[in-house]
């Protein structure tokens, strides 16, 4: 396991002399990523490149790496905080770009103990410009983390700690309208795409290729996988157990990412027979790569006897024939088997070659990892699900038994989309099928649009939350929201179904007749938005103004009654009307009394049991259907209304006093005789 040591800085040092000793601690000291990691290289293969921004190559050339000033810096605080706390997406390598670039046009000097409060807003720009949103976001939470690291241990003279990344998180694309719908119909995959490739699947392919891309989309769509996490199975990741019930259930076994460690993912019943057939497919493909990895664990001196192979001694010498049948190269002609020996840097000659230096020369071509497939899951080429020999799937070149490869997702993916770069080069699946779009283009896939399918699925069939993340292999349920591709229409139809009575779509509310209609049955059809109150519902615009009628529903216009919608509500209007009556009865003695403001108090009153023996002797009409929304007419008063009625008198006021001036104007015209001339 590497070593991780804390460095912490001496108080006594200056800035410049607590950066030295941190880079000489992170390069002389710290063991993460290896003790014979090539600290002065700017590329650290399958870690990260430390090249300038806007520089994608992973080999840099020339002026392409880092600036001298800021690349021991990079390489150390990179190192330590991969150290710290690892993490997939290595967001300190954007960062560090963005950082150094902004040091440079702000300074003219890229050294790191030029870092101020210009550069780091400088450096958020220029990750906006160079990064999507999402990703700008991130490399701008590490632009903040990085100033707060430098200032807490030394490393600058400036205090930029209280610096906040400016750049925010972007929206969740759950959202309706136009917009909306095109980001789902890219994030799922189209339906001749799924037709295609089930009907390729289900016809049972002859090419190797063909095989290969159908087995593993069958896979995908079997369980919520990425195409890395299928691709590292190994090869008994077969599961089979019963549960409680006793019935037997198939599943994967493998590792997943984001956090998530080794678990089990099982299959729904309708895709076990799929899923099986898919990986008995994939272990053919993979028979003789897996049994070259273990002879080469086993016999690393000795070579493999292929089915090809020629039989022979291993210190015999070979024709230039025997030599490309050994290697699996094409050996047709005398002129094809010297430029394949040729082309692989070999003495193209008879009787200079044997198994045993043949066998040498495949032994510098095993991949840099070997015997891991993947080291950090503890998975061997020997078993491993998707270990191939090179050039297996190649239409022109012949399959290289002594040789193995590695599959990786671009391997995959090449061969479900069109590669514009190549144009009519690239065959991919559905060219060699004759599949096209509706409307004639070259139909695409993504791996990735087969998890989103199955997650959206799963939203669909009413999956927990927790449960759709487990079997994602998901740490954080938070993150089911951007595989989440129902439509408005679905998630309003699952609330339906979850409470039928409850009808969320459609009309706002049912018109008696035929528009046109009157202001008053417009009004009392259902609203959008309402609010449940005690005797009915409120469908007050709270968007336009407060309530003004706070607990006093029943003089409020804007209250609707439900007839026989709750004999609960009748039994409460009852009830408020029998105390309204006793108030009444107390205000009018009060005004015969002489009581000062008992007037005031009477009216309301009046107002009120007036109001509440109309509704009750409309909701106790058997005349009347049930169902029907009653609303009570009023004169309610309001600060919009009050606005409106100065509004309308002031429009009034204006045509009263043009006309004023017109008269005026027609005496005027009197008085000069008339006409215009």
């Amino acid at each position: 396991m590497a070593e991780i040591a804390q460095f912490k800085p001496k108080s006594t040092l200056t800035a410049v002399e607590n950066l030295e000793a941190f880079i000489a601690k992170c390069r002389d000291e710290l063991t993460v990523f290896g003790s014979d990691l090539k600290w002065r290289e700017p590329v650290w293969p399958n870690i990260t490149v430390f090249a300038k921004l806007g520089i994608i190559t992973r080999k840099p050339i020339l002026g392409e790496a880092q600036d001298p000033a800021f690349i021991e810096f990079s390489k150390a605080y990179f190192r330590y905080q991969q150290g710290h706390r690892p993490t997939g997406a290595k967001n300190e390598s954007k960062a560090l770009r963005a950082v150094e670039a902004a040091l440079l046009q702000i300074n003219g000097n890229a050294s790191i103990d030029g870092l101020s409060i210009s550069v780091l807003d400088e450096a958020a720009e220029l990750a906006r410009q160079h990064y999507s949103d999402g990703s700008a976001y991130h490399c701008g939470r590490e632009i903040e983390r990085l100033a707060k690291f430098v200032v807490e241990h030394k490393l600058v003279p400036s205090a930029v700690h209280n610096w906040v990344n400016p750049i925010k998180r972007p929206e969740d694309n759950n959202k309706t309208g136009k917009e909306a719908k095109k980001n789902r119909e890219e994030k799922l995959p189209s339906d001749i795409a799924l037709h295609a490739l089930a009907e390729i699947f289900a016809n049972d392919p002859i090419q190797e290729r063909d095989i290969f891309t159908t087995s593993v989309f069958a896979m995908l769509m079997s369980a919520p996988s990425r195409i890395t996490e299928v691709l590292a199975l190994p090869v008994d990741c077969e599961v089979f157990e019963k549960d409680r019930e006793g019935i037997e259930r198939y599943g994967w076994r493998f590792f997943a990412g984001k956090g998530y460690e080794g678990d089990i993912k099982w299959i729904p019943t309708v895709m076990i027979s799929v899923a099986k057939k898919a990986v008995s497919r994939v272990r053919m493909l993979s028979e003789n790569a897996r049994k070259l990895a273990k002879w080469i664990e086993k016999h690393p001196d000795k070579f493999y006897r292929h089915a090809n192979c020629p039989d022979v001694a291993d210190d015999v010498p070979l024709t230039m024939r025997q030599a490309c049948m050994a290697l699996g190269f094409v050996h047709e002609s005398h002129k094809q088997c010297y430029m394949a020996l040729y082309g692989h840097g070999l003495a193209a000659k008879d009787g200079v070659h044997t198994l045993n230096n043949l066998w040498r020369y495949a032994m510098a071509r095993l991949p840099d990892d070997f015997p891991w497939f993947d080291k950090d899951k503890g998975i061997k080429y020997s078993n491993a699900l998707f270990a191939l020999n090179a050039n297996q799937f190649h239409g022109k070149r012949g399959c290289i038994p002594i040789e193995l490869h590695k599959p990786t997702n671009n391997f995959f993916n090449n061969d479900l989309a069109p590669r514009e770069t190549l144009a009519e080069k690239h065959v991919n699946i559905f060219d060699r099928h004759g599949y096209r779009a509706e409307n004639g283009e070259r139909v695409k896939l993504t791996s990735h649009q087969a998890r989103h399918l199955l997650n959206t699925i799963a939203q669909r069939g009413g999956l927990s939350n927790l449960e759709i993340a487990k079997w994602s292999g998901r740490a954080d349920v938070k993150q089911n929201r951007t595989y989440n591709h129902m439509t408005e229409y679905e998630l309003v139809g699952m609330a339906e179904r979850l409470d039928p009575t409850k009808a969320l779509f459609g009309p706002v509310g049912k018109a008696a007749k035929h528009l046109p209609m009157t202001m008053q049955e417009f009004n009392t059809l259902e609203h959008a938005a309402v609010h449940v109150t005690e005797y009915g519902y409120c469908v007050h615009d709270y968007t336009m103004s407060p309530c003004e009628k706070f607990r006093d529903c029943i003089n409020c216009t804007e209250q609707v009654c439900i007839k026989g919608d709750d004999i609960e509500k009748l039994d409460r209007i009852k009830k408020r009307l029998v105390n309204s009556e006793r108030l009444f009865f107390l205000a009018d003695a009060a005004v015969k009394s002489g009581d000062m403001g008992a007037d005031r108090w009477y009216q309301y009153h009046k107002k009120t049991i007036t109001r509440l023996r109309e509704l009750v002797a409309i909701l106790e009409n058997p005349d009347i259907e049930n169902g029907a929304q009653i609303k009570l007419r009023g004169n309610d008063f309001s600060q919009l209304r009050r606005v409106a009625e100065k509004k309308f008198t002031e429009a009034i006021e204006r045509i009263g006093k043009k006309n004023e001036e017109a008269v005026m104007l027609d005496n005027l015209t009197t008085l000069l005789g008339g006409g215009l001339g």
